[in-house]
């Protein structure tokens, strides 16, 4: 049987497009939808600063999705003229993700 190894870009695009699978998974079946409006963001010196309608909590995964196509396609533009570019792309990836996913837990703490 012959061994099929992953390339590590193979492996930072699986992974990100599962950490964006988990993020829509979460938003849909925990966010409170009960509440016509929800806090959408949060100062720390100002407090709540920005509500809008529940719904508009779907942005955060679908900018998730959109940076993630993007930097894909921006790294494979970039990968003739420059390894530390396409690489820094490639990087990014899982970082922009779990930040993602971090300020959507911060959200939901502060709507439910």
């Amino acid at each position: 049987m012959k061994a099929y190894r992953l390339s590590a870009q193979a492996i930072v695009g699986i992974a990100s497009l599962i950490a964006n699978a988990i993020l829509w998974v979460v938003v849909l079946v925990t966010f409170p939808k009960h509440d016509p409006s929800a806090i959408l963001h949060y100062t720390a010196g100002v407090g709540v600063d920005f509500v809008g309608n529940w719904w508009q909590i779907f942005v955060l995964p679908s900018m998730g999705l959109a940076m993630l196509i993007l930097n894909i396609v921006l790294a494979r533009l970039v990968r003739s003229a420059s390894d530390v570019a396409y690489w820094i792309f490639w990087a990014s990836l899982p970082i922009i993700e779990i930040l993602l996913i971090g300020t959507y837990i911060i959200l939901l703490r502060l709507n439910s």
